[in-house]
Order: structure tokens, then C-alpha cells, then sequence
């Protein structure tokens, strides 16, 4: 992942080649546009890091894809915790506990909105954070829809995600600028086609897309 993550620092992609009439943005969510200080599964992993990580392997995955729904499998993972809540009141502190949005960030997505992109989310998330962050944490507001893996039906990096939600929009791949933390999923979104950049802090954001 060290190594990735060099190697798309050191190759400097070209400059964008997009205009707003004719490309979308599309923009990942965790480490992007929500930046909590800490993760629910890290804190997760403290109490027990076996289980979490089978959780998130598994159950998760299930949920993430829409193949199930979480709540279903929570009952049993939070006894497995020894925790004593309901799966309501677990999945509340879940989603409360991430509720960070980075403002900096969403006032640039708002200025290039304004401009006319059209934006987008282009994340993994299962069905009740997707709601989540679109109505309670409020990036509803900044963005013209989202691309869920629950709702496409894979995840990223998988290549049926990016062929998968090119083919929903309608576009050809180069029309498609997207912003990702995490190197693979930016690697994954170049084979397929897409302007796709690694996204470090709110400058290099600003920067690219010619926001100063």
C-alpha cells in the first residue's frame, strides 16, 4: 500500500482536461468529505480486533454490496462484543461518532457546484450511513446523488464498480473526475478510464480544480 501510494505521488497525472458542462465530479466520502477524528471501527477494534476485522470481512461486506441489511447482523455481533445495547442505539453511536464533516472542503464542492458540475458520491457505504450522510450529516446538500456500493452492488476498487456507475452516468470514462483517499481505489478508477486524482488536503483539491 506504501508503495502504491508513492508511486501515484511520483507520476503526476496531466492536468485535468474537464469542463463543467460536459464532466461530472464524483467524490469519495471517508478521509474525504467526513474526516472524524477517530473511526467506529478502530474504536471497534480495541474492544476486539478478531471479531471486528470478521465483521467488516463479512457481514459488513454483505451490507456494503446491498446484499443484505446491517441491522440484521448486528443483534448477534453486538452480543459477541459483550455489549449489552440495542442494535439501534449501537448503530446511532456508529454513525454519530463519524458524524465529521470537513467544512473547508464542502465550501469548495459548493463553489464548483455553482459552477455547474455535477457531483457526486462515489463511496462504499451500506444503506443506513448512506441515509445518514446524506440527511443528518448533510452532504445531501452538496451533491446531486450518490453512488453507493450498497446501491451499485460493488465496491471499489473493484472494476465492475467504476464499469457499473460509468454506464449509469451515461459518459465516457475521461468525462468522469474523481477524488479518492485511498490509492487503490484511484488506481482502480484510472485502469477504467476515469480522471482520477489522489486527494491529500483541501490545497491540492482547490489547485486541480482551478479553484486557485
Amino acid at each position: 500500500m506504501i508503495d502504491l501510494l508513492r508511486s501515484l505521488l511520483a507520476g503526476e497525472p496531466p492536468p485535468l482536461t474537464a469542463d463543467s458542462k460536459t464532466h461530472v465530479l464524483l467524490l469519495d466520502v471517508d478521509g474525504v468529505l467526513v474526516t472524524p477524528p477517530e473511526w467506529f471501527g478502530v474504536r471497534l477494534r480495541r474492544e476486539n480486533a478478531d471479531l471486528t476485522r470478521q465483521f467488516f470481512e463479512t457481514a459488513f461486506h454483505s451490507a456494503s454490496t446491498g446484499r443484505s441489511d446491517l441491522k440484521d447482523h448486528l443483534p448477534a455481533f453486538i452480543a459477541a462484543l459483550g455489549r449489552s445495547q440495542k442494535p439501534d442505539d449501537f448503530l446511532h453511536e456508529w454513525l454519530e461518532s463519524e458524524n465529521h464533516p470537513d467544512r473547508a472542503l464542502l465550501r469548495e464542492v459548493r463553489t464548483l457546484r455553482a459552477q455547474g458540475w455535477r457531483t457526486y458520491l462515489a463511496t462504499n457505504q451500506e444503506a443506513h450511513r448512506t441515509r445518514h450522510l446524506l440527511d443528518v450529516v448533510g452532504l445531501g446538500a452538496v451533491v446531486d446523488g450518490h453512488f453507493a456500493s450498497c446501491a451499485v452492488g460493488h465496491r471499489k476498487p473493484s472494476p465492475d464498480y467504476y464499469a457499473e456507475v460509468t454506464r449509469r452516468l451515461g459518459l465516457e470514462p475521461e468525462q468522469i473526475v474523481f477524488w479518492d483517499d485511498n490509492a487503490e481505489n484511484v488506481r482502480g478508477a484510472r485502469e477504467a478510464g476515469w480522471q482520477a486524482r489522489l486527494y491529500t488536503d483541501v490545497g491540492g483539491f482547490r489547485r486541480v480544480m482551478g479553484l486557485g
